[in-house]
């Protein structure tokens, strides 16, 4: 059965931090560091399958939708169910829309991450968008806005401007 627990409250703080780190780029991830100065609003949840750590989930909660940050399968355990599992008990912890930045679609992988969220319910939207810069450089992303409900330019503009300010720490990008 899987499990989402927050990580202070997890026993497995060293797989998460590891997963975090070698998962994402440093371009597509803030300090592991700088979490624990972030709101009550952003969570950080260590998946686990009958106390074993599988994975990680961070996001955000605000008043209109969920922002999912980062999601990430340890790889010895990629393509075994356990994505689909952990994912789908988070959809089924949030009733509200729930948005995430994916890579654009330039090879395989990134091909395939699309393909599974859409699996999932998520929708691509056709808005152009930048990850901004964690590290407050001029760094910008480009990146695909997915949704379980497809935005329109209003909600995808409120969106935007929430995620900018509120994860990335920037105003008028």
């Amino acid at each position: 059965m899987i499990t989402l627990t927050e990580l202070a409250d997890s026993d497995h703080p060293h797989f998460a931090r590891d997963l975090f780190e070698s998962a994402f780029p440093e371009t597509e991830r803030p300090d592991f560091e700088d979490l624990e100065e972030r709101p009550k609003n952003f969570h950080f949840m260590v998946a686990t399958n009958e106390d074993d750590p599988v994975g990680i989930l961070t996001y955000w909660t605000f008043e209109e939708f969920v922002y999912v940050e980062h999601f990430a399968i340890d790889e010895e355990l990629r393509n075994m169910g356990f994505g689909k599992a952990v994912f789908l008990q988070f959809m089924l912890m949030h009733d509200k829309q729930v948005v995430m930045e994916v890579e654009l679609p330039h090879d395989e992988v990134s091909e395939n991450r699309i393909e599974f969220y859409a699996s999932m319910g998520l929708c691509s939207n056709p808005f152009d968008y930048y990850q901004p810069s964690y590290h407050g450089d001029e760094t910008k992303v480009p990146m695909q806005i997915m949704s379980k409900l497809e935005l329109d330019d209003d909600e995808f503009e409120e969106m935007r401007k929430i995620l900018y300010k509120e994860v990335y720490k920037v105003e008028g990008v």
